[in-house]
């Protein structure tokens, strides 16, 4: 005599029809592949590259909700810019800090916006590299002992950045030194071949700026070489 196995009590017995509808709405509720957040950090620590698209391998158009779920190390944290004190998102890595800045949201009446992407980045340590992975020198003369063609945008404002160095090769990345340098008297943006070799003063940190400085995009217009 055949046995028969009743799997499920007959009060808990379905139509067919309510497990097919119950069956398409589960499919239709399966996330996208396009909008699932990354489950792996992109943080690349041994080839820190800063560049327009990527910063040690981070997208820089990534929303900073979605780099934080990704990245659960990063902190929130605040970074000066310009007098004021934004909100961003931060990294560390070996030989360097990495901060994803949202400049128009000031830390004391405001929040990180998880929807929205970083307006600038910045970036702190010995490890930096350009975008073509040579490492940033670590002072003023040894970048002008490897190239002459950047040009030096002065800002010796208090509530500025500071005087600055722009490589004429990646326009967007600025390399800020202070408001008390350059000691030459001068205004505007000026040679990169004005400063010493023998200069030792050191970079304070690296920005990739959300679009290029005029005056420096002129001033590497004139420059030789480029």
């Amino acid at each position: 005599m055949a046995t028969h196995f009743d799997l499920m009590p007959t009060q808990l017995r379905l139509p067919m029809s309510f497990l097919a509808v119950m069956l398409a709405v589960a499919c239709q509720s399966t996330p996208d592949s396009r909008d699932t957040v990354a489950t792996t950090c992109p943080l690349t620590p041994t080839n820190i590259r800063v560049d327009t698209g990527h910063v040690a391998g981070i997208s820089t158009t990534i929303p900073l909700g979605q780099l934080r779920q990704a990245c659960p190390h990063s902190r929130l944290d605040t970074v000066g810019v310009g007098g004021t004190q934004p909100v961003a998102l931060s990294f560390t890595a070996p030989g360097a800090l990495i901060s994803a800045v949202q400049t128009k949201y000031e830390a004391y009446g405001d929040s990180i916006h998880s929807h929205e992407p970083a307006d600038l980045w910045v970036a702190h340590g010995d490890s930096l590299r350009f975008p073509d992975g040579r490492l940033i020198p670590a002072t003023v003369g040894a970048l002008r002992a490897l190239d002459s063609t950047s040009v030096i945008v002065i800002d010796r404002g208090d509530d500025g950045t500071g005087s600055y160095v722009v490589p004429c090769r990646y326009p967007y990345l600025a390399l800020i030194v202070s408001n008390v340098w350059p000691t030459f008297a001068d205004t505007g943006a000026v040679s990169f071949a004005r400063a010493d070799v023998r200069d030792t003063t050191r970079f304070w940190r690296v920005e990739l700026m959300p679009s290029v400085d005029p005056r420096a995009a002129a001033a590497c217009a004139r420059a030789p070489g480029t």
